[in-house]
């Protein structure tokens, strides 16, 4: 019996064809996993450019003499936009004397006839569990994720 199974042609493209399945089905699995870890990663990247086109605009505050609570607005506006706790959004303010990074404090003004930049830096940190991760239990994907982020800088002065 097994010998005629084996001399006969015809059941051998039914036979490679379950040999190779498996391969074939888990390859498209693992190409629809990466394309929804860019996807999470491409919302990211947009809230946080959505928060420095906030910030060129002069939309995210309407008080200017209180910088933080204008910071903390991109950050609670990027945390929305993107879907996670405001405790991910990091917001940097940085300025520039004459080239020279100002680490004392970005808000104090540069001294006279120097040249002044001010920049901000939007980063928001997430992270991305694959669709297989609950195949194993005890992996490092299942707990915490892969950690995925986005960012924007733009220059307001």
């Amino acid at each position: 019996m097994m010998k005629r199974l084996f001399a006969d042609p015809a059941g051998n493209s039914t036979i490679e064809l379950a040999i190779i399945m498996p391969v074939l089905v888990l390859l498209t699995c693992m190409a629809g996993d990466i394309a929804m870890a860019f996807k999470a990663k491409i919302v990211l990247q947009r809230a946080a450019e959505r928060a420095a086109q906030l910030a060129a605009a002069g939309g995210y505050t309407s008080d200017t003499s209180n910088t933080q609570a204008a910071y903390n607005n991109l950050a609670a506006d990027a945390a929305a936009a993107a879907g996670v706790s405001i405790n991910n959004v990091t917001v940097t303010p940085t300025l520039l004397c004459d080239a020279t990074v100002q680490t004392a404090s970005p808000q104090v003004p540069c001294p006279d006839g120097q040249q002044t930049k001010r920049y901000v830096a939007i980063t928001i940190t997430g992270s991305y569990i694959p669709m297989f991760a609950q195949l194993m239990p005890n992996s490092q994907w299942s707990s915490q994720g892969i950690a995925i982020t986005g960012s924007a800088s733009v220059r307001l002065q």
